[in-house]
């Protein structure tokens, strides 16, 4: 079986991703580099932690990663939307397994928990200074349930794993795509016992885009689980994240209802 949109999409090399991933880290590194060349001149000290930096810092890397992505796909063809996944799916198929791919990923994440007891925690939260509350949080929240879940999913699903499914079966692209998202992840060795649970997500998202075709998907679930993580990790910040979350999960159904009902699978 083929299908439409498998024959209009452009086959990106599988080196593509990779290397998209590589120029995102370094680029980022780069603009650090000339940030502290320039304080240095000025005769001050960039500072290397803080709120400030580290919510800057991941947005920096986000759209770096997003830009990527953008260009290695123009070195093949003209970019679209669609080709990242952005792209019509039919909403009750795609509710059904949005849910049974969020209630699967959450039995792992139980039986994991329960059997191993890591002790891990991640630090996110802490970096960004939501602990403390007021503007901080509101941005961390904004940062981590909104552009985070959006700026990923179009990278290492939209554009790294269809790379990725240029050379490899579904099951093995998944597999290195959750991989390669567990490790973003990692911030330091306390977080090393939470790694296999990030990089099963991230497997669970690569199956998600496969089945129903579209990118909002995974994104409304990646919104959900981060609105999750961070309400149960930022006293006080409940309502802002699953209101956050909700708000997601709410525009990607409208835009998934918006899109035009093209490229669409068709058995050959």
């Amino acid at each position: 079986m083929t299908t439409e949109l498998e024959e209009r999409r452009p086959r990106w090399p599988v080196w593509y991703g990779p290397a998209a991933f590589a120029s995102g880290l370094i680029a980022t590194l780069i603009v650090f580099a000339i940030a502290g060349a320039i304080a240095a001149a000025a005769g001050h000290d960039l500072p290397t932690d803080g709120p400030g930096i580290q919510l800057g810092g991941t947005l920096v890397q986000d759209s770096f990663f997003v830009a990527a992505a953008v260009l290695f796909a123009s070195f093949v063809a003209p970019p679209k939307p669609w080709q990242f996944g952005l792209r019509w799916a039919p909403l009750q198929r795609t509710l059904v397994a949005a849910a049974i791919a969020l209630a699967a990923f959450y039995v792992f994440a139980l039986l994991y928990i329960g059997l191993l007891h890591p002790h891990g925690q991640q630090s996110v939260a802490k970096d960004l200074g939501a602990d403390k509350g007021g503007l901080d949080m509101v941005l961390g929240a904004i940062l981590v349930i909104a552009i985070a879940p959006v700026a990923e999913e179009f990278f290492f699903r939209g554009f790294f794993y269809r790379a990725l499914r240029s050379r490899f079966s579904m099951l093995i692209a998944a597999g290195i795509d959750g991989l390669v998202f567990g490790a973003i992840h990692y911030t330091d060795p306390k977080v090393l016992s939470l790694l296999p649970v990030l990089m099963v997500l991230g497997f669970v998202f690569c199956l998600l885009y496969e089945y129903t075709g579209t990118l909002l998907a995974p994104i409304a679930l990646h919104a959900i689980n981060n609105g999750i993580a961070y309400a149960g990790t930022v006293d006080g910040s409940t309502a802002l994240s699953l209101g956050l979350a909700a708000g997601v999960v709410a525009a990607c159904v409208l835009t998934l209802r918006a899109l035009p009902r093209r490229l669409t699978p068709v058995e050959t």
